[in-house]
């Protein structure tokens, strides 16, 4: 077994021989129904947000320091759950985790972006290590482009470098991709899932999936998007995270008789969906300005 501490369920597993039982938990269905329903209600507002200019989900007095940054090649971010949401999911023991960041792509086209997320042969290198393994198992046979998906996805964290934690899961989901119907510079894709399986381990590719909302409650459901527009000469590119988590505050553990702090759990549970927003936006520009920097050099070569 391996010689580290996967906490807050996240495939409790250690040296000293904890089992994964001892942090496990079964997924409320009403927490289920009412993140859905949150998803609704946050995508309703998305597109037209997205149309109305940049940075839109900010505060109208954030904005001016937002763009500096964006314009300086910083990734800007933030939490959009409403904490009256989770107030209520607390009492089905449940939690929205619904982030959403930006950045430039200097030097690309709205087609490049899309050229580099319909490239799925790469999504196993350009966004390592989050993503570990990826698997069309159908695409629509009219209309946008839409695929039946399979992947793997990772996520390593350590709590105040005491606690490391390794998690691991299989999704099965559906992949939609969109131009929009009235402007050619907006370009839409969207990730649901439809079931997600925890490693107990944590361990990618391992044979050890817990069943499906009868686990350690760190990931239950996702939905992902990214939006993208021509900004000057470069692309502007949103990518947003809504997640369906265990409740923090409900959230019951311990490594032997030691209780795990809720401290260790809040980070833990954040930490995936800020890390996937910040990888996601960051691993795009640099699998564009990769690709960039290849045909400059075949041109060079000519």
């Amino acid at each position: 077994m391996r010689p580290y501490l996967c906490i807050a369920a996240l495939g409790c597993a250690s040296a000293t021989g904890l089992t994964a039982a001892r942090c496990t938990t079964v997924l409320n269905m009403n927490a289920l129904a009412k993140y859905d329903s949150y998803v609704v209600t946050a995508e309703a507002p998305m597109k037209v947000r997205f149309e109305s200019g940049e940075l839109a989900w900010l505060p109208e007095g954030e904005r001016r320091r937002a763009a500096a940054e964006l314009a300086s090649g910083k990734l800007v971010k933030r939490n959009m759950a409403p904490p009256e949401v989770n107030g209520r999911l607390t009492l089905e023991d449940g939690t929205v985790l619904d982030w959403v960041g930006a950045i430039l792509v200097p030097g690309a086209r709205v087609s490049d972006v899309e050229t580099v997320l319909q490239d799925f042969a790469r999504y196993d290198v350009a966004y390592r290590p989050l993503i570990y393994h990826w698997l069309i198992q159908s695409k629509a046979q009219s209309g946008a482009p839409s695929y039946d998906v399979i992947f793997g996805l990772q996520h390593s964290f350590r709590f105040a470098s005491v606690f490391p934690q390794q998690f691991a899961f299989q999704v099965r989901g559906r992949m939609d991709f969109a131009r929009s119907s009235t402007r050619a510079d907006l370009f839409y894709a969207r990730i649901r899932s439809e079931e997600i399986r925890e490693s107990n381990s944590g361990e990618p590719g391992r044979n050890d999936l817990l069943e499906q909302y009868h686990d350690h409650g760190i990931m239950w459901a996702l939905n992902a998007y990214w939006r993208a527009r021509q900004s000057g000469s470069g692309v502007y590119l949103e990518f947003e995270s809504i997640t369906l988590a265990r409740s923090v505050e409900k959230f019951s553990c311990t490594l032997g008789i030691v209780p795990v702090p809720k401290a260790v759990v809040s980070a833990a549970m954040n930490a995936l969906p800020v890390q996937s927003v910040e990888l996601m936006l960051t691993a795009t520009r640099s699998e564009w300005q990769r690709r960039s920097s290849s045909r400059a050099g075949r041109a060079g070569d000519q």
